[in-house]
């Protein structure tokens, strides 16, 4: 009688143990370039036109801050676009980001108070800009572009 009870019980966590982590929403689907809406392709051409793709990723859902393409490229850029194709998150992996792309009020006031320090990763989310810079040290922004804090 145990040894029918235990091979029940055995059985019944195996079954469940499989299935509770069975859930297609937190998987990503490795995609060509030809499948990324055209803004994202152009964007990476226009600002990283010596890189190449070395992943794409698609999420099943979005992320909080709307991104849904993890696009990783060959001289070490992740950039994160959303569903229509514009860029969410851009991380340079400790290389400045592209001047262009820092909204003009941000780079003033990197420019200003960090003097020698570029930014290497910026995120936008949905109320606030979020910067690395060259020290790691971490700055928030209004999405008008004015500091709000250092973050810890």
């Amino acid at each position: 009688m145990k040894k029918i009870i235990l091979t029940g019980f055995i059985a019944l966590s195996l079954l469940f143990s499989t299935t509770s982590c069975d859930s297609d929403d937190d998987h990503d689907t490795i995609i060509n370039a030809a499948d990324l809406p055209a803004p994202a392709g152009t964007f990476i051409t226009t600002y990283f036109p010596n890189a190449t793709y070395q992943t794409i990723k698609k999420q099943n859902r979005a992320d909080n801050d709307g991104s849904i393409y993890d696009v990783f490229l060959t001289n070490g850029f992740e950039i994160d676009f959303d569903a229509n194709g514009n860029w969410v998150d851009i991380d340079g992996n400790h290389q400045p980001v592209p001047v262009e792309l820092v909204p003009e009020k941000i780079q003033a006031y990197v420019t200003t108070n960090y003097a020698n320090q570029s930014v290497t990763s910026i995120d936008k989310e949905p109320t606030y800009i979020e910067v690395e810079l060259t020290s790691t040290i971490e700055l928030i922004f209004n999405l008008q572009g004015d500091f709000i804090r250092v973050d810890k």
